[in-house]
């Protein structure tokens, strides 16, 4: 482009410009990431029409810095690069400088990590971008320190002084080409060739690529050095197919689970899932922990732990629970903030979490300190964080200390658990991160509906508890006029409406609240928000779910579908294929065909190809694929809401692991024929004695014979009419 090929420029003082822009105005944003910004020199912007009349009138280009609260790098930036004079005052004299929190506007975010991805490869947080007056990017970056990096990273002060001068110069010029550039950089149509059909078997086809991209030394998918994702939907994927008769699959699963949990990125003392691995073997972090990804690991290892019935998968499972009730949990709202910090203070990278040897020989003793060096791997070749302190790790099997500190596994156990126990308090003890207590409604949607799979599964019913309550406060307190969700409370103001995500997530947790309780208003509400979603946020021309948040007028986003990327898990699961699945499940709950019709034509535009390297981003889209084809199991509880026998038979189905299964309750006293299914329906008139709570499996057109015992019931469930899915590979 023409700023790389135009000479560095000193930019002449401007003693004035900086008059221009409002001092302070980020004061009183709700996001505190904007908020902390607002007393630094350079005089931040929030997006709005405001700002964006503002750069206009002035004519002057805009950088936008996109992060967030929880970011290290952003913080980093914010007190090095924004924090220098000379930067300051070029920002301020010849830009309009706008902050963005990438949580509380994922879809802006979304359109410039797409567009920066296109034109620079640029991307992750933070996200540096230079845009026209009218949001157009014309050159992004990353993380830039204020002038030429040690690794080459470029300065600050320099582009800025470079841009400014090309946009003095030639403004003109450059609103052509950052125009071209967004027109020649928009997100291609996905899936929409009309000279190709769609193959009937793409969920085969992704789960085939996921074992072609599986990782077999370190687990997970993808190769190489660099910063690795969980992936946890196309574990879960994994886990389904494995169900269905291809084993590699059910392996693949666990033995990645297995090698995540035992690395760094897992919380090893306090429970849940730091947000991503820095190298490949999951064992050095970034320290923050983000609310979606204890969501997402929690149904994984929930799964795992049904699927498997090794209760390692269930500790695993139990630490995320009770990390997220402990720290993430609004007691009194009954609600979940959106995510911990990584660092306690300024400059700090993740020391909360981490130990030297003489830190842990000054709180542990004897038998405890040696079983705790060996399990934690402490002297075999330990991760170090950047600053060289110790990431703990699960380096050893209790089995294997037992034989190092030379005591009986009973032994070695207990000592691993007073000793990990001894170190928490001792960390408790330290400056905490701290705790973002915006509530994101999309992701307490995705933690609500794991909290009620996961309280049947580890026989923890406070965890139903907290997430009812917590979709109760949802309901009272973060709808739109309409019907609809905002995207987030802060401060008690619930603010940003029409973003698709908090749609499908809420629709899904609500049905999830449905099966969970019987309560008839989760369904009737989760049918309304469907409803709603099918009737608002969706392009008739394309097929595809968008958001229908306000796009502000003149600007590129105006013209933008943003709908492009909903097939996608980027990083929460695809709105589009959440949807869809949420579409079957009430189709199979009310007995409504247009539901399962509108699963099949948000299914429809899905892509025709499958790239091994990117399987893992459309793992929701194959997982609803493949429910689609496998059929659900709709399991059908009949018995008095009051009956302890009704309560059993429906624990055993929620606790039972069946990829695609839809549970009823449905109570004998209001009447339940309308509601069978039609063998069932059959089946349930002929019973003489209609008062004792049974149980009803049905696949497909057949149902099996019903059953009053919850034992009964989880291996009819694991065994009854089994559809036969293609393979994704061998078995």
């Amino acid at each position: 482009m023409l700023l790389f090929t135009m000479p560095v420029l000193a930019l002449a003082p401007q003693t004035s410009g900086a008059d221009a822009l409002p001092a302070k105005a980020l004061a009183n944003s709700p996001s505190l990431y904007l908020r902390e910004a607002a007393a630094g020199a350079v005089r931040w912007q929030p997006w709005n029409e405001t700002t964006l009349t503002l750069a206009r009138t002035l004519n002057r280009p805009m950088l936008i810095d996109i992060g967030a609260v929880w970011c290290h790098w952003c913080h980093v930036m914010d007190e090095t690069t924004y924090a220098d004079a000379e930067v300051a005052h070029l920002l301020n004299a010849s830009f309009v400088p706008v902050k963005i929190d990438s949580d509380q506007r994922p879809d802006l975010d979304g359109y410039y990590q797409d567009a920066a991805s296109r034109l620079s490869g640029a991307g992750g947080w933070p996200l540096t971008c230079f845009t026209m007056p009218n949001g157009a990017l014309f050159l992004a970056f990353g993380y830039m320190p204020p002038r030429h990096g040690e690794h080459g990273e470029p300065g600050m002060a320099a582009v800025l002084g470079r841009v400014a001068q090309v946009y003095a110069n030639r403004g003109a010029g450059l609103e052509k080409e950052a125009a071209q550039a967004m027109k020649d950089l928009a997100p291609p149509r996905i899936g929409l060739d009309p000279g190709i059909a769609r193959s009937p078997a793409l969920y085969g086809e992704i789960a085939a690529a996921l074992l072609e991209s599986y990782d077999s030394r370190h687990g997970g998918f993808g190769e190489g050095g660099g910063p690795r994702f969980y992936d946890f939907p196309a574990l879960e994927l994994a886990l389904a197919h494995g169900f269905h008769g291809h084993n590699d699959f059910t392996k693949l699963a666990l033995d990645s689970l297995g090698k995540i949990a035992r690395g760094g990125v897992y919380d090893q003392l306090g429970g849940g899932f730091h947000r991503y691995s820095t190298d490949p073997s999951w064992g050095v972090p970034h320290f923050e922990k983000m609310l979606y990804d204890q969501a997402m690991a929690l149904d994984a290892y929930t799964q795992a732990a049904q699927v498997s019935g090794d209760p390692e998968y269930a500790r695993i499972a139990r630490g995320i629970a009770d990390y997220v009730r402990r720290t993430l949990l609004d007691a009194q709202a009954h609600a979940f903030y959106s995510h911990q910090d990584a660092d306690a203070f300024s400059g700090d990278d993740g020391s909360y979490y981490t130990w030297t040897r003489d830190e842990i020989a000054r709180v542990l003793k004897g038998d405890q300190l040696q079983a705790a060096i060996a399990y934690f791997g402490i002297d075999r070749g330990p991760a170090r964080a950047p600053d060289g302190r110790i990431v703990l790790r699960r380096a050893l099997e209790p089995d294997l200390v037992a034989l190092q500190v030379k005591v009986s596994p009973e032994k070695a156990r207990a000592l691993i658990a007073d000793a990990s126990a001894t170190m928490l308090a001792a960390r408790e003890r330290r400056k905490r991160p701290r705790v973002d207590q915006a509530v994101l409604i999309d992701r307490n949607a995705l933690m609500a509906a794991a909290f009620l799979a996961a309280a049947p599964a580890l026989k923890d019913q406070e965890l139903a508890r907290i997430a009812l309550d917590d979709l109760d406060y949802l309901r009272a307190h973060a709808r739109d006029a309409d019907g609809s969700y905002f995207h987030v409370i802060s401060d008690s103001q619930a603010t940003v409406s029409g973003l698709l995500a908090d749609q499908a997530f809420m629709v899904r947790a609500m049905l999830a609240a449905y099966q969970s309780t019987g309560r008839s208003t989760y369904l009737t509400e989760a049918g309304k928000l469907a409803d709603l979603v099918l009737k608002e946020y969706r392009d008739p021309a394309s097929g595809l779910l968008r958001d229908r948040i306000a796009r502000e007028a003149g600007t590129v986003l105006a013209q933008s579908g943003g709908g492009s990327n909903v097939l996608y898990d980027r990083p929460m699961p695809s709105p589009q294929a959440v949807m869809a699945s949420a579409m079957q499940t009430l189709a199979a709950l009310t007995g409504e065909k247009r539901y399962a019709e509108e699963a099949a034509k948000l299914l429809a535009p899905a892509s025709t190809r499958v790239n091994p390297q990117a399987a893992a981003l459309i793992a929701t889209l194959g997982l609803a694929l493949e429910i689609q084809a496998g059929g659900e199991a709709v399991v059908a509880i009949v018995g008095a809401s009051t009956h302890p026998r009704t309560n059993a038979l429906l624990s055993a189905a929620l606790g039972t692991y069946r990829p695609g299964k839809v549970v009823m309750p449905l109570d004998a006293a209001t009447g339940v024929a309308a509601q069978l299914p039609a063998t069932a329906r059959a089946m349930f008139d002929a019973t003489r004695d209609r008062s004792a709570p049974m149980a009803f499996v049905c696949a497909g057109s057949a149902c099996a014979n019903p059953v009053s015992a919850p034992e009964q019931l989880m291996r009819t469930m694991r065994e009854f009419n089994i559809a036969p899915v293609a393979s994704g590979g061998a078995s």
